[in-house]
């Protein structure tokens, strides 16, 4: 009797890692898919400044542009 217990907690064991591994795979985050846009141009939009003025992109056409966009948490 002892060694059939052995042998079904062995199998309860070896369903509860693989389903443990299953779970662990499905709930990992894929790495983001980060493209350069390097050379190419920006979409025109229009923010409001610091002063609340609108600024549009198109309106820096020939200057440099530095474009970071970040998510925040508030």
């Amino acid at each position: 009797m002892k060694r059939g217990l052995k042998i079904a907690c062995l199998v309860v064991l070896g369903v509860v890692i693989i389903l443990g591994l299953l779970f662990w795979r499905a709930i990992q985050v894929p790495p983001p898919q980060i493209v350069s846009a390097e050379g190419k141009p920006a979409p025109d939009f229009t923010l409001k400044d610091q002063d609340n003025h609108d600024l549009t992109l198109s309106s820096l056409r020939g200057a440099p542009v530095l474009l970071i966009f970040y998510r925040g948490y508030w």
